[in-house]
């Protein structure tokens, strides 16, 4: 009987930083990593998701909310990561449009409502 693997473009232990303060989003932008074939790991706040990543050094990739509860903590997340984890592949999603120059090195920033074929496919990208 042949035997089911995982797709090799996928590291079956890509462990995925998912930071968003809404219950409900956090629940779908969960379900888009998990269907990428990574590990979600939660963090509702941008101090939540600094103090997970100062304690863990199996996080491959940060999907974070920019319009977290209206303010611009999710650009400033995505700064601080890009500073102090230059090799933290970073996937941000947007309800507003976000100027090119504003947007991390190595990161890459995703509308609202969410796509998501583009978000896995991103995910699994990062994660190869």
């Amino acid at each position: 009987m042949a035997q089911v693997q995982a797709p090799p473009s996928v590291a079956p232990s890509a462990h995925v930083l998912v930071v968003e303060d809404d219950p409900i989003l956090m629940m779908a932008l969960v379900e888009f990593v998990e269907d990428a074939g990574c590990v979600a790991i939660e963090a509702s706040t941008a101090a939540e998701a600094i103090g997970i990543l100062e304690a863990r050094l199996d996080i491959r990739a940060v999907l974070t909310d920019l319009d977290m509860r209206g303010s611009s903590a999710g650009m400033t997340l995505a700064a601080a990561i890009r500073h102090r984890w230059p090799p933290i592949d970073l996937l941000m999603v947007s309800s507003q449009p976000w100027d090119a120059a504003q947007v991390p090195a190595r990161g890459l920033v995703l509308g609202k409502p969410f796509d998501r074929r583009r978000i896995v496919a991103a995910l699994q990208k990062f994660a190869a």
